[in-house]
């Protein structure tokens, strides 16, 4: 994978549920590491569903292969470009040259 197009720095977030105050879980979202990413967007829809509009934005993110990202899972998130994006697939690029992380930020 070429240097060149991993050009936008993101954010991986990892779920560490906490407690509130009625030993309920909630979530808490922390950083698990920083990577220069190669960005390709989607084509974005919009859909209606019961009378609410919302609209969604699909992306991959191709990072370099190493501990950390090798480590990465379906229930980590991305933070780009303002806002949480939501990781659909981790595949692996070539034998350990990158990851190729395809995600979706829906927005309200």
């Amino acid at each position: 994978m070429k240097a060149s197009p991993r050009n936008r720095l993101i954010t991986i977030e990892r779920d560490t549920p906490t407690r509130n105050d009625l030993n309920e879980p909630v979530p808490d979202w922390s950083e698990y590491c920083r990577e220069y990413a190669a960005v390709f967007f989607g084509t974005g829809t919009e859909q209606r569903d019961a009378a609410q509009a919302t609209g969604t934005q699909a992306a991959s993110f191709e990072v370099l292969s190493n501990n950390k990202t090798r480590a990465i899972r379906l229930t980590d998130r991305i933070q780009f470009d303002g806002g949480a994006w939501d990781i659909r697939s981790i595949a692996p690029i070539g034998l350990n040259a990158g990851v190729k992380i395809n995600a979706v930020r829906i927005v309200p």
